[in-house]
Parts: C-alpha cells; sequence; structure tokens
C-alpha cells in the first residue's frame, strides 16, 4: 500500500462543522447576558426601568426619562466552573475585563436624549477534562464516513478528517472489498480529552428615546455586535488490544470571530406614578462569521515509518452565518416613592425561527426545526433604598431552547452608594446552566454532560452632568 504525505488545505466543503453547531447556535440565541453593576445586581430585569445604560440596550425608550447628561463605566472579573455529574470540577477559568462604557447625552431642543454604550454581554471560558478507560475510538466514527468512498476522493467526497486518518495510516482500505479497517479493536481504547474555550461577545450600541408626553417615552437604537472564540483540543487514544496501531494524538486549535447587527425598538409608559409599563422587540441578529482552524494527527504505528504517520490539516478564511431568532421584552415597575422598587420582566424568543443561511451549513436548519424549543424568561428583581445607600437583587428564570438541558437561573444581588451626582456600584451575578459538549461528533451522540457556573464581580461608577 503507497500513500503519499500531504499537506492538507481543507476546504469549506470538507470541513468538519464545529463551532457554529446547533449548541453554539443556541448559545447565541439566548437572552442571558451581563452588563454594567447595576444591570447584575437585578440579574438583567431591566427593561421597565431607567438607571442603567446596559438597559438601553434592551429598551432604548428609557433614554428620554433622564434629567441628567451621564457617564458610566464598570469593569468585570469573571469566573467560570464545570462540575460534571458526580460533583467533581473538571474545569475553571477566569477573566477581568471592562464591563461596560457609556455616557448619555440630553438635546434640550427637541427633546431627544443621545447615548452610546458598550457593554461585555457574554463569557466564553470554559475548560473540560474528560479521560475515559474502555471506551470507543472516534476513528470508528471516521471509518462510517468513508465507507463507499475511493482513497482518492476522500478529502473532497467526504471530509478532511477522514482524508487525514487514512493519509497518517491510521486506517487502511481493503481494495478487494472496498472497506476501510483499523488494525486495533476500536471498541476498547483509553481516551484523554481537554477542552479548552475562551472568548467575549460585546455589543456597541448607538440610540435615542424621546418622552412623547409626561407619560409616554420612546426609542430606538442600533447595536452592532462582536463575537470571538479561540479553542483548543487535545485528544490522545491509546489501544489495549492491538496488532499494529498503538496510539493515535489528535491536536486542534480554531479561532471563530463575527460581526453582527441588530436593533432595537421599544415603549415606556407610565399612567400613574407608582407604576411603568414597557416593552421591546429587538429584532433578529444578523452575523457574519470567519473561522480558522488547523488540526495535526500523528500515529504510533511500529510497522510504518514515524515520519509518514503525521499530517496536518488547517483551512483559512472559512466564511460562514447565521440569524437569530428576534427577543420580545416587556416589564411592569412597581414604585414605592423613595423607599424603593419591585419589578417583574418575560421575554419571549421563537428560536426556531433562526436560520442557518450559508451553504454548508444550512444542514442544521433541519435540526433548528426539531430539537429547538422557543425560549421563555421570567424575572423580577427589587430595589431599597436605605438613605444614599441601595440594596439590590434579582432573579432570572430560563428554559434552556434544548428541552434536555433543563433550565436556566441567574441571579443577582448588589449594593450602590450616592455621593452628590456620583453613584459607586458593587454587584455579583451568577448563571448556573446545564451544558453538554461533543467530542468530534458529528451525530451529537455521547454527550459530556456537566454543570457551568459563570459568576461575575463588579464594580463601577456613574456621573451625571
Amino acid at each position: 500500500m503507497s500513500r503519499k504525505f500531504t499537506l492538507l488545505l481543507a476546504f469549506f466543503s470538507a470541513l468538519i462543522v464545529q463551532g457554529q453547531d446547533l449548541d453554539y447556535f443556541a448559545e447565541l440565541s439566548n437572552p442571558l447576558a451581563f452588563g454594567d453593576s447595576r444591570n447584575n445586581a437585578m440579574a438583567g430585569n431591566m427593561i421597565a426601568m431607567s438607571g442603567s445604560l446596559t438597559a438601553l440596550a434592551h429598551n432604548p425608550a428609557t433614554a428620554g426619562l433622564y434629567r441628567k447628561d451621564v457617564f458610566t463605566l464598570d469593569a468585570n472579573s469573571f469566573g467560570s466552573r464545570n462540575v460534571n455529574s458526580t460533583g467533581g470540577t473538571i474545569g475553571n477559568s477566569a477573566n477581568l475585563n471592562i464591563g461596560s462604557v457609556g455616557f448619555l447625552a440630553r438635546n434640550p431642543d427637541d427633546g431627544w436624549h443621545f447615548f452610546f454604550t458598550y457593554n461585555t454581554e457574554q463569557i466564553y471560558r470554559a475548560r473540560v477534562r474528560n479521560n475515559q478507560a474502555n471506551s470507543g475510538s472516534i476513528i470508528s466514527q471516521f471509518i462510517n464516513n468513508a465507507a463507499g468512498t475511493l482513497p482518492d476522493y476522500l478529502g473532497v467526497n467526504v471530509g478532511a478528517y477522514e482524508d487525514m486518518i487514512y493519509q497518517s495510516y491510521g486506517i487502511d482500505y481493503n481494495s478487494n472489498t472496498g472497506e476501510y479497517f483499523s488494525s486495533a479493536n476500536l471498541n476498547d481504547v483509553d481516551t484523554r480529552h481537554l477542552y479548552f474555550r475562551k472568548g467575549l461577545k460585546n455589543r456597541w450600541t448607538a440610540g435615542a428615546g424621546k418622552g412623547i408626553s409626561q407619560r409616554f417615552y420612546i426609542g430606538g437604537a442600533l447595536s452592532i455586535m462582536h463575537t470571538f472564540e479561540s479553542v483548543e483540543v487535545e485528544h490522545y487514544e491509546i489501544f489495549n488490544e492491538t496488532s499494529d496501531l498503538i496510539q493515535f494524538d489528535m491536536e486542534e486549535w480554531w479561532k471563530n470571530s463575527a460581526i453582527g447587527i441588530t436593533g432595537n425598538v421599544g415603549m415606556y409608559y407610565r399612567p400613574i406614578q407608582s407604576v411603568r409599563f414597557a416593552a421591546a422587540i429587538e429584532l433578529p441578529n444578523i452575523l457574519g462569521f470567519t473561522q480558522e482552524w488547523e488540526t495535526q494527527f500523528t500515529i504510533d504505528r511500529p510497522s510504518v515509518p514515524s515520519d509518514l504517520t503525521s499530517q496536518i490539516g488547517y483551512g483559512e478564511d472559512y466564511q460562514w452565518s447565521m440569524i437569530t431568532a428576534p427577543k420580545l421584552s416587556s416589564g411592569i415597575t412597581f414604585v414605592a416613592g423613595r423607599v424603593g422598587l419591585f419589578t417583574v420582566n418575560y421575554a419571549y424568543i421563537p428560536t426556531g425561527v433562526g436560520r442557518m443561511t450559508s451553504e454548508y451549513e444550512r444542514y442544521l436548519n433541519n435540526a433548528i426545526d426539531s430539537l429547538l424549543t422557543p425560549t421563555h424568561r421570567f424575572g423580577a428583581a427589587g430595589e431599597i433604598r436605605l438613605g444614599v445607600t441601595t440594596i439590590s437583587g434579582g432573579a432570572s428564570f430560563i428554559n434552556s431552547a434544548q428541552e434536555s438541558l433543563g433550565p436556566q437561573i441567574q441571579t443577582g444581588i448588589g449594593a450602590s452608594i450616592k455621593s452628590g451626582n456620583t453613584t459607586y456600584f458593587f454587584s455579583y451575578g451568577q448563571i448556573i446552566r446545564d451544558k453538554q459538549y461533543y467530542m468530534y461528533s458529528a451525530d451529537y451522540s455521547n454527550a459530556v454532560s456537566y454543570s457551568n457556573s459563570l459568576s461575575v464581580l463588579s464594580t463601577g461608577v456613574t456621573v451625571k452632568f
């Protein structure tokens, strides 16, 4: 058997999609988000409130409520912890960044209040370790995918991984039967797997709000989103029963980045001083992605010279796109004078309305239609004022678009101290949710399930002019 050693350039037609899978689509459609310190303390329940420039990005109508020009700056410290089903920690990570910065300026001539705000809405920090004994090999999947295709056409007709595992002598081809096979028992493998992901989802929003009357306010905004992530994967397999193949190593790196655009319109109504109603709609997010990746396969097989048992595949500037579902939000706030307030919020996201729009990702649309359900977010928050100090807290309950993952809970607590025209904020927020990770499983089977706790410690300052 003769094979050539090649540096494989895998075009988009041969790329096994990983970053843009069903989980990733559901994640980008999720209403969970962080922002400035007050917003985090209220667990994001500020659709029917002012006092947070993060909230303006979701309901710009509340910009009309401000009586002074405002500048805000907040810093966030994030922590992420993953726990498996037995309670063991399988990964920790942390990050420090500017959580929010923005300003609002009033135009006394026409009543419009203009604002600009930057927010870190989500942080992607995940470290997942998964070691298994006497398990199955991912080479089985490559053999199944390659079945019926001649070796010379694997890279074009099947995929980069299948071509690479053959070129690196991880599998063999029987020209008489037309079948691919391995010299090892692929059902008795010891596996070590490490997945590390880091990235951010940021939003820049510019908008305006105005009071049509002393009771009714409207507003609109345009947001530019930037989401990026880098992922490193180390996957090692040792074969316990074999006539030749001893070990298979797979190391992979990829980077996903996207620019997107969306718009918001909102309204705010105050029929009496103690009650406020609000509603807003965020239009579908249109996101265009660019992906780069590199993969190396290394085989330990005594019968084959070591200089023939390694393959490197890479892809550059692979582009794909998606449109998420719109988000419909509403809220009611009850105000008890200078004592405090209480607010309840609801949001609805018809997740299945979203689409993968690029040609080679459209296969996911059937899964979006059949496997994802609409998302409902129920939340409540309150504040108590004690002189110059205000105590805040809130909680939100969100069902997952993937029913198998169960509910997600966001909580927050915080305090602020007012000194003249300056207010200092401190808060702690947390999102707890179940997640899953597929180790190179194109058919969405054998997921690694774990619980993720994402926390944020925020501190910020607001200055009124």
